[in-house]
């Protein structure tokens, strides 16, 4: 444990003094000790980086002297999961966290330098906020001795198993899904040590820097995006499979947290693409860029502090007053510097304010309707910030605990939804057909968009069940049709399509042409995801079907094809097996060795403690029986038991359970202690007692075919898992058919025999991850071929600077 306290101890001391030398230097103007600095940040970096590999390393070889390795982990877990467990609780996480913004800052000083002043304040916000991480760590360290967790128990007490890994995490995509949101969140630390500076440096009456910086900040945004969008994705593909809810989105408290810097984020970039400097922008893109990283905290409290009730809080205990006061400091630097600036800024001047209205002098224009989307987008994440933000204000202040349910998210989003939809279609109209043309379109397409509102063919049709005591929004929107979505989705495919058939195959500019291909898969697949995540939720058709002895049925060949009833399904139960992990258990798992024992000597005196090896010598008194283990000085003592009664011989692999008690046996000079039990805590290795039993989890499967119309769909396992030692929790394994026009999913619930079947279909499930799988290569176009401030065009930059150096040093 000493290594790693040590590792982060000196990252600690390497960050704060690079901190320290950056502020400084830029606050008297100096470049005092600044070589220096760049190295100091590298070694952050490694020391950081050495001690998450180290952490790996303890949970890879199950070292449970280690507290945190110990409550996260277990021996029958597999090393891929142990790795998992790195960032299971709250200390992992911000380790995992601090290392990878310690390897962007240091990225960042070696592409970018320390020559300039204003670099020196950049570098320096992004230090404070790893050293910051780095005192968390020292504060609270993943590397506590498990003495330290268990005082009470003697020094070397060291456990043999873990409590285990929380189930809900063993899962592939689980395991990859938070390390991709923590480099979001880590990148994102850049742009806003960027905006913070340009504030300070505006406010302290120099030139601000965002305008030099911009492409810096639209690349580090972008990737930051494009992470944070892949992060989502695959915990949404995560609750699809594990959680058994039969769709990719619950409005689950800890979801709403991740989606709402998702949401920003999305806004940020609209406002940064038109950041000018002397625009309305001028102000509002640094600002929205500042702000990110606040919300990331805060969505990261969330998640981590357990606050709400959500199957997405796997680390345990609070978050603590550090997170607490990072969410202060982020949101003082990030919110609180942009709007005091805002406030109590000189007023424009009168040439400034004339070219800002004689650009929006019309209320219909391509400025304002920016200012539209970019508000647009930011209501909808305030609405989902309200969601969470209400029921922990309510409960603090009246004291009763309330929910904010689906409903609220949908039926408050659904309009804002369509706005932005048809905004961005109209914009898009706008560059090809002018101002008067497109506001026909807008219009037949906005009327088309009431009209189909109107239209539900039946119940099903309508966006939710509302009464009349709902609120008036409600009921408007709840028995609106989803009918509704499909002229604004129409309406930005058709105008993203023409705009780009329009202003790419004219250009020569490859790079441009290809930015643009990007940008029209993005939208396209943002409005064909809106359609499919509406109608995919409304029109999931479910039945259920009992099969009573399922279990009988699964030992005769050809068993009865059960019909699912109100629907077109049939299941037949081709399988039916328990099992238990671990399947063969490891008596080295559960047990110490009699050397161990020896070795640990009197720091187990009077403590209860697991033992195992071969009986080398039998003896049987009047009182007892005792076993020597491997010609060793460890015996066992069987109190009230025969040699015939333990059934044990000679040469067997014998394992018990009991106190170790230290010169036991005066009489015996080659006893030195001896594991005092009883015969039913003592037995042979093959068949050890229930007192150490090892099972952690007991799981059922069954083995289905499932036909559609007559064919068949699918075969596979559905079942479910129950995980013993971590309060019995339950895990589901679905069944899964993933067909091109929907999914056939089915949860198998079991007892003693009689399985319970769910069969749900899903609509349009391909066409939502094709559209996702767009939006993504969309982004990943513009990152690299956007001619501004593309990696494409950076690249030969880096490439002539470092050729430039390697010259000038020959």
């Amino acid at each position: 444990m000493m290594g790693g306290t040590l590792l982060i101890g000196a990252a600690l001391l390497s960050g704060l003094t690079a901190t320290v030398l950056l502020v400084t230097n830029y606050l008297r103007r100096e470049e005092r000790y600044l070589d220096a600095v760049t190295p100091l940040i590298g070694t952050t970096a490694g020391l950081l980086s050495l001690a998450l590999a180290y952490l790996t390393y303890q949970f890879v070889t199950t070292d449970y002297a280690n507290a945190y390795v110990w409550n996260n982990t277990a021996n029958y877990i597999s090393i891929f999961y142990r790795i998992t467990g790195v960032y299971a609780g709250n200390q992992g996480s911000i380790l995992l966290w601090a290392a990878l913004t310690a390897v962007v800052a240091f990225w960042a000083v070696v592409v970018r330098g320390l020559e300039r002043r204003e670099t020196r304040l950049v570098q320096g916000i992004t230090m404070g906020v790893v050293t910051y991480f780095t005192a968390m760590l020292v504060l609270d360290s993943p590397f506590k001795p498990i003495s330290a967790a268990f005082p009470e128990m003697d020094p070397g007490f060291v456990p043999i198993d873990g409590t285990g890994l929380n189930p809900l995490l063993i899962d592939p995509y689980m395991a990859i899904h938070p390390p991709i949101m923590f480099i979001a969140y880590a990148l994102l630390t850049m742009p806003f040590a960027i905006a913070v500076a340009h504030f300070i440096s505006t406010v302290r009456g120099e030139n601000g820097l965002f305008e030099e910086w911009i492409g810096s900040v639209t690349r580090w945004l972008r990737i930051a995006w494009l992470f944070l969008t892949a992060a989502i994705v695959l915990g949404s593909l995560w609750s699809y499979r594990v959680l058994g809810w039969g769709g990719i989105w619950a409005w689950d408290p800890v979801e709403v947290a991740v989606l709402i810097p998702w949401l920003f984020l999305t806004a940020t970039l609209h406002a940064v693409m038109n950041y000018r400097s002397r625009s309305t922008y001028a102000t509002l893109a640094p600002a929205m860029t500042g702000a990110t990283l606040a919300l990331i905290v805060y969505a990261t409290a969330i998640v981590r502090s357990g606050v709400f009730r959500s199957v997405h809080s796997f680390a345990d205990g609070g978050i603590g007053a550090a997170l607490l006061v990072l969410l202060a400091i982020t949101s003082i630097l990030g919110i609180g510097l942009p709007l005091g600036y805002w406030l109590l800024r000189e007023p424009e001047t009168a040439s400034e304010t004339a070219a800002d209205t004689s650009q929006s002098q019309q209320w219909i224009s391509r400025v304002n309707l920016k200012h539209l989307a970019v508000l647009s987008i930011g209501l909808l994440g305030f609405i989902s910030v309200w969601g969470l933000t209400f029921p922990v204000l309510n409960t603090s202040v009246t004291g009763i605990e309330v929910e904010v349910g689906g409903q609220y998210y949908n039926l408050w989003s659904y309009p804002i939804v369509l706005g932005v939809l048809l905004i961005l279609g109209f914009y898009m109209d706008y560059d090809v057909e002018g101002r008067r043309r497109a506001l026909i379109s807008l219009g037949i397409f906005s009327l088309s968009t009431v009209l189909a509102a109107l239209i539900a063919p039946s119940e099903t049709w309508t966006l939710s069940n509302v009464d009349g005591s709902d609120a008036l929004l409600y009921r408007l929107v709840g028995n609106a049709s989803a009918l509704s979505i499909l002229p604004p989705a129409a309406y930005v495919c058709l105008t993203v399509i023409k705009r780009t058939l329009e202003f790419v195959p004219g250009n020569p500019n490859r790079n441009y042409q290809l930015k643009q291909v990007g940008i029209t898969m993005i939208h396209v697949a943002f409005a064909l995801f809106v359609v499919t995540v509406t109608f995919s939720y409304l029109f999931t058709a479910q039945s259920s079907l009992v099969v009573a002895d399922a279990d009988r049925e699964a030992t005769i060949e050809g068993s009865t094809v059960h019909e699912v009833p109100d629907s077109n399904y049939a299941v037949q139960v081709s399988d039916y097996r328990s099992y238990q992990r671990p399947e063969e258990p490891n008596v080295e798992n559960m047990a110490l060795s009699s050397e161990q024992i020896a070795s640990r000597g009197q720091e187990i005196h009077e403590t209860r403690q697991p033992v195992y090896g071969t009986a080398t010598q039998i003896n049987t008194g009047p009182n007892a029986t005792v076993i020597q283990l491997d010609n060793s000085g460890i015996w066992i003592g069987a109190m009230n038991a025969s040699q015939t009664e333990l059934g044990i011989e000679r040469g067997d692999q014998v394992v018990g359970v009991g106190t170790v008690m230290w010169d036991f046996l005066p009489d015996m000079p080659q006893s030195d202690g001896v594991v005092v039990t009883e015969a039913a805590n003592v037995g042979p290795v093959s068949n050890p007692p229930a007192a150490l039993d090892q099972t952690r989890v007991e799981g059922t499967a069954v083995g289905l075919t499932v036909y559609q119309n007559g064919e068949q769909i699918a075969r596979g396992n559905a079942g479910q898992e129950q995980y013993r030692q971590q309060g019995g929790m339950e895990v589901r394994d679905v069944l899964v058919d993933r067909g091109l026009t929907h999914d056939t999913y089915v949860i198998a619930a079991v007892d003693d025999g009689t399985v319970s079947l769910t069969v749900k279909q899903i609509p349009l499930m391909t066409v939502m991850r094709l559209s996702v799988g767009a939006l993504l290569l969309g982004m990943l176009l513009v990152l690299v071929f956007d001619p501004a401030h593309g990696l494409a065009r950076l690249w030969p930059q880096v490439t002539r600077q470092q050729t430039t150096a390697e010259t000038t040093s020959d």
